[in-house]
C-alpha cells in the first residue's frame, strides 16, 4: 500500500446525519469511511482487497476512474485504503463493532448455490446511493469486484433474492415512470440469464482438457467451439441451430481430445514428475518461473479462473519437488522435463493475453503498470520457451 494521507477515526463521525448543521463535505466523508469499512470488513481473507468502491476525487472536474483496494490489519486494528488511479490513499481506526463493522457476515455465507451477475457501473453506483441495505444486500454490494465489462456481483441465491426484492419494491413506489423504468431495468439485471449453449458446451471442453493437465482460457476455447460449429454448418449446408445436435457432449469432449494432440508436447494427461528431464535450468531461472507462476495463479484467482490458479499452483508444486532433491551444494544446473516448460509457457502467454484484454490484476499492481505486467509474462513465458528450443508464438486455441 502507498504512504497513507488521510487518517480518521470512524467513532468522530457517530450520529453526524442527525446533525443538522453538519457541513455536505463532511457528510460526504463519513459515508465514504463508512462504505470502506464496509468492504473491507466483509471479506473473509486478509491481504490487499480490490473492490467495486468508486474513488470520490474529481480531479480538474472530472470523477477519477480509480476503483479503491484496501487491507485489513489486525495489529494494530486498523483499516488501510488507497486508490491506484489517484494515489490518495489513508487509514482508519475505530471501526470496531460499529455498525459499519460487516465482518460477522464474512463468516455467515449461508443456502444456495454461488451466483455471478455482471451489472453496469452506473447501476452499481445507484444500488450503492438509494437503497436500504439488508444483510444480504451488503454482502452482495461490498464484495462487488471490477470487471472489464462492469461490476461483478457474487454471493448466494438467497442474497440475491433478497437485493432483487428490495430493487423491485424501489421500482413498484418510484414517483416517476423515468425512476420506475430505471429500477426495472436493473431488476433485469440481477437475474443471472439463463445459460446458452455455447456457455454449457465450453465448460465441457475445459473439463476435458483440465483432465489432461491442459490450462484452457475461456474465450479461446468458445472460438474453437465455434470453429468446429462453421466447419458442420458449411460441410452439411445446414444452419447453427441444426449443427448444434453434431456437438453434442461426447463430440466436445472429442474436440477437446483434439486439441490435446496438438499440444503433445505438453504431455497431456501425463504425470510430469516422472517424465524425462532433459532440459538443463539455473537455479535463478526456476526462481524466476516460481514468481512468474504465482502472479499468474493470483490473476487467475481473482478472476475466478479455478481452473488455470489450480494448473499454476501444480506447475509450483513440481518445481519445489524438483528443488528439494538438489544437494546441499549443487554442481550444475537442475535438469527438468521438457513438457513441464511447454506447459509453464503457455499458461504465462494465456495470463498475459487475459492482463492485455483488461482482465483484474493483482491489486497491489497500480494502474499504469498493467502493460509492464503483461509484458513482464510474456518475457517469463518466452524465456521458457527458449529454454525447450521453441518459439515465443502466442497461445493456441486451446489456451
Amino acid at each position: 500500500m502507498v504512504r497513507p494521507v488521510l487518517v480518521t477515526d470512524l467513532r468522530h463521525f457517530e450520529g453526524i446525519e442527525l446533525d443538522p448543521g453538519a457541513p455536505a463535505p463532511a457528510l460526504r466523508l463519513a459515508t465514504h469511511l463508512r462504505r470502506i469499512v464496509r468492504a473491507a470488513t466483509v471479506f473473509a481473507g486478509r491481504g490487499i482487497q480490490p473492490t467495486a468502491l468508486p474513488c470520490r476525487r474529481r480531479p480538474g472536474r472530472v470523477p477519477c476512474p480509480g476503483r479503491l483496494r484496501m487491507e485489513r490489519q489486525d495489529l494494530p486494528s486498523r483499516i488501510l485504503w488507497e486508490c491506484p488511479a489517484c494515489d490518495e490513499a489513508g487509514v482508519i481506526d475505530g471501526w470496531q463493532g460499529s455498525l459499519d463493522d460487516l465482518s460477522v457476515l464474512s463468516e455467515s455465507d449461508k443456502g444456495g448455490g454461488l451466483v455471478q451477475v455482471v451489472i453496469p457501473e452506473k447501476a452499481y453506483q445507484l444500488l450503492l446511493d438509494e437503497i436500504a441495505l439488508g444483510q444480504g444486500c451488503e454482502r452482495l454490494l461490498y464484495r462487488a469486484r471490477p470487471r472489464p465489462e462492469g461490476v461483478e456481483l457474487s454471493g448466494n441465491e438467497d442474497d440475491f433474492e433478497q437485493l432483487i426484492g428490495v430493487v423491485a419494491f424501489q421500482a413498484n413506489h418510484s414517483a416517476t415512470r423515468a425512476r420506475q423504468r430505471r429500477w426495472r431495468a436493473i431488476c433485469n439485471c440481477l437475474r443471472p440469464p439463463a445459460r446458452s449453449w455455447l456457455e454449457n458446451s465450453t465448460d465441457v471442453v475445459i473439463d476435458e482438457l483440465a483432465s489432461f493437465g491442459l490450462v484452457s482460457l475461456r474465450v479461446h476455447v468458445t472460438e474453437l467451439i465455434r470453429d468446429r460449429l462453421a466447419t458442420v454448418m458449411k460441410a452439411l449446408d445446414i444452419t447453427e441451430q441444426s449443427a448444434r445436435r453434431y456437438l453434442e457432449e461426447e463430440d466436445l469432449r472429442e474436440l477437446a481430445r483434439e486439441a490435446a494432440v496438438k499440444l503433445a508436447d505438453e504431455q497431456p494427461g501425463a504425470n510430469l514428475y516422472e517424465q524425462p528431464r532433459t532440459i538443463p535450468a539455473s537455479l535463478q531461472t526456476i526462481g524466476r518461473n516460481i514468481a512468474a507462476l504465482a502472479e499468474a495463479a493470483q490473476v487467475r484467482v481473482l478472476n475466478a479462473d479455478t481452473v488455470g490458479a489450480h494448473g499454476a499452483l501444480q506447475l509450483m508444486s513440481l518445481l519445489g519437488q524438483f528443488l528439494r532433491e538438489i544437494p546441499a551444494e549443487p554442481s550444475g544446473p537442475v535438469l527438468l522435463p521438457q513438457a513441464m516448460l511447454t506447459r509453464s509457457a503457455r499458461l504465462l502467454e494465456a495470463t498475459a493475453q487475459m492482463v492485455r484484454e483488461g482482465f483484474v490484476v493483482a491489486p497491489d499492481i497500480p494502474v499504469d503498470a498493467v502493460p509492464a505486467l503483461a509484458e513482464a509474462f510474456a518475457r517469463d513465458a518466452g524465456m521458457l520457451r527458449a529454454l525447450v528450443g521453441g518459439s515465443a508464438a502466442g497461445p493456441s486455441p486451446a489456451s
